[in-house]
Parts: structure tokens; sequence; C-alpha cells
């Protein structure tokens, strides 16, 4: 059995260093336009690199639930340590698989669109969409706004 990580450690006003293991994100949010800033690390993101599925298939993968890095699997794991410039404004989002397999990109930047410097509702939103997807798994978010 394993667990997923996504974290973020602002050390100053502009560098947003974040750790990564799992099928949980990051995403970037800038000037209205939202960017997946981690990888999962999956089966089927394994697949879709290797075997260049289809949207229908994507869909359709029998095993999109199977991680293939993850905390607690193995003695060591690697984890992903990425690095990245913030702009007055942009906003990270840091969340679970819960919220991704219910919730497309698109959704949810509509949904930090219409909450613009109201990180709480926009929070809740998200989680409120996922849950009206079906909620089949655990859902959890985290919105942070960069200020100059």
């Amino acid at each position: 059995m394993g667990t997923t990580l996504v974290a973020a450690f602002f050390p100053g006003p502009r560098r947003r260093p974040h750790r990564h293991v799992g099928d949980s994100r990051v995403y970037h949010w800038r000037r209205g336009a939202i960017r997946q800033v981690t990888e999962d690390h999956s089966l089927l993101n394994d697949y879709i690199k290797t075997k260049k599925l289809t949207p229908e298939e994507i869909q359709a993968f029998p095993h999109k639930n199977v991680i293939v890095r993850a905390l607690g699997m193995r003695p060591h794991v690697e984890v992903d340590v990425l690095r990245e410039r913030l702009e007055p404004e942009d906003v990270v989002l840091l969340c679970c698989d819960g919220v991704t397999n219910m919730v497309t990109d698109d959704r949810i930047a509509e949904i930090v669109r219409a909450h613009p410097g109201d990180l709480q509702r926009a929070c809740d939103a998200i989680v409120a969409a996922a849950n009206g997807a079906g909620g089949i798994d655990n859902i959890t978010c985290v919105l942070v706004q960069a200020h100059a």
C-alpha cells in the first residue's frame, strides 16, 4: 500500500519549489490559464507516453488508479523536485486525484477565474464540483496566491 504526496514551499516572494510523488498534482494558474506542473507517476501516464492513447482509450483505461511511484511502496522512493517562478496574482493549486479524476483542468480554471481573490470560495467550489461529479475518492485541494 502506498500514498501520494504533493507539497510546496514558499521561501521567498517569487520562488516556489515543490515536491511530488504519485498522482497528486500541482497546477499553476496565471492570467486565466491553468497548466499542470507535475507529471503523474501512474500506469495510465506511462501508457499515454509510450503508446499514444486516444482520448477514448484514456477514458476507458481499466487501471487508472494504479500508481507506479508512491510513498510506502519501497524503502526509498524518488521524489520529483521542481522550481517555478511566480508572478504577482499567480495561483498555485495542490490537489489529489479525487479532484482531477472528477473535474477537468478547464473547469478548474473556470472556477478559479470565477472567484478572483477569494481562494477559500474557489477551493470550496472545486471540492463541490468533484463531489457533484461523483466524488468517488478522497477530495483535497489547497490554493495559494502569490503577491508582490
